[in-house]
């Protein structure tokens, strides 16, 4: 059973990325004080580019279309 609760998601076609964004219902549990918990994206058919960082952790690049940017509120709508 999964403990992922939806916020957005769009599957991938043949010629678009999917992508789901989604929180953990365990994180509310879990977290401490009153930080807000995370939330998870999973971007399907992407291009990535990965490097490790020396003191831990990652950078990660991520090339998606505009498209999916703005359906995710990465970036504004078209304007008329």
């Amino acid at each position: 059973m999964s403990s992922k609760v939806s916020i957005k998601f769009r599957e991938q076609t043949d010629s678009s990325p999917g992508f789901h964004l989604c929180e953990d219902a365990f994180d509310e549990f879990t977290r401490e004080g009153t930080e807000e918990p995370p939330v998870y994206l999973q971007l399907d058919g992407v291009e990535v580019e990965l490097e490790t960082l020396k003191p831990g952790g990652a950078s990660v690049t991520v090339k998606i279309p505009r498209d999916v940017a703005r359906e995710l509120g990465l970036v504004p709508p078209i304007q008329a």
